[in-house]
């Protein structure tokens, strides 16, 4: 069997063609960033809406959403694995965001009483290490700033009164995860 060499200059070329496909397929799925923005946001507003009126039992009832908007999502995703042939880069940012949605839900609705007034701050490091992740792969700064942003805002949280933290993650997903989801969905189309 015959095996090609590679020149070091169409290495760099294939490799600078796989980051461009990841790219565009993570730009393509801006809505996907948009989505759940809008429902991290929608979520996280509403407990700090019920802890504000003292309905303390069910302020964690709008956090039910997360599990129907990860099967959405999960759904969402196969559909578009069917139609594009998904790189090994493209595998891989997916691979961990399925690790760290299952770890945020497993926290969020199985350790809630362990980490107290903690948890929305380690959701936020989470989300942060997802999203920088997939800035710094497909060489977005706008994700890569957006994950910075999301680990300090994390960082804050543990310093906010629990009964705010909610907002603070509302807040955070409306300019973090919603608004670049747009930028990276009127890119796609301008193209």
């Amino acid at each position: 069997m015959q095996t090609d060499k590679l020149s070091p200059e169409k290495s760099l070329e294939l490799i600078t063609q796989v980051i461009a496909q990841a790219k565009n397929k993570f730009e393509e799925n801006g809505f996907i960033y948009m989505f759940w923005g809008v429902l991290i946001a929608i979520t996280s507003i509403s407990q700090f809406v019920l802890l504000k009126n003292e309905y303390y039992d069910i302020s964690w009832y709008p956090y039910l959403l997360m599990p129907i908007g990860s099967i959405y999502s999960a759904i969402y995703f196969s559909k578009k694995e069917r139609n594009n042939k998904q790189n090994f880069i493209s595998k891989t940012v997916s691979a961990l965001w399925i690790v760290l949605s299952i770890n945020m839900l497993i926290l969020g609705f199985l350790f809630a009483n362990n980490l107290k007034e903690n948890l929305i701050p380690v959701i936020l490091v989470l989300l942060s290490i997802g999203i920088m992740v997939s800035g710094i792969t497909i060489k977005s700064k706008l994700l890569l700033y957006s994950g910075f942003f999301i680990g300090l805002s994390a960082f804050l949280g543990f310093y906010l009164e629990w009964i705010y933290q909610p907002l603070l993650m509302g807040i955070v997903s409306i300019i973090a995860i919603l608004i670049p989801g747009i930028v990276l969905m009127v890119k796609q189309k301008r193209k």
